[in-house]
């Protein structure tokens, strides 16, 4: 049995096309896997065994407030990203620099 988390798909669309506008002091590839997964973590999986499950969920995510959801948690996953990444930055977040707990 194969099942998948159709809001992988959909996070990683929006991920990908609000990249570029994000703003963040580092732009690596592991900085947008922890957005990525902090965004995942934060909205309700939608498991799909198949493509037409998949083209369900994807269908109900074109009503805006959907859109601006999966947004919402993605610029909120980027706030944490930008104030404690997960390597050291050659220039600090802020005049403090980034934050150590």
């Amino acid at each position: 049995m194969k099942v998948r988390n159709a809001m992988e798909i959909l996070v990683e669309e929006a991920l990908n096309y609000y990249w570029k506008q994000l703003e963040l002091p580092c732009k690596c590839d592991l900085c947008k896997t922890d957005v990525y997964a902090i965004t995942l973590n934060h909205l309700p999986p939608r498991y799909v065994s198949n493509e037409n499950g998949y083209a369900y969920v994807k269908a109900q995510n074109f009503n805006d407030q959907s859109r601006i959801n999966i947004l919402n948690e993605i610029v909120k996953a980027t706030g944490k990203v930008a104030v404690q990444p997960s390597h050291h930055l050659s220039r600090p977040v802020s005049e403090d620099g980034p934050s150590e707990e």
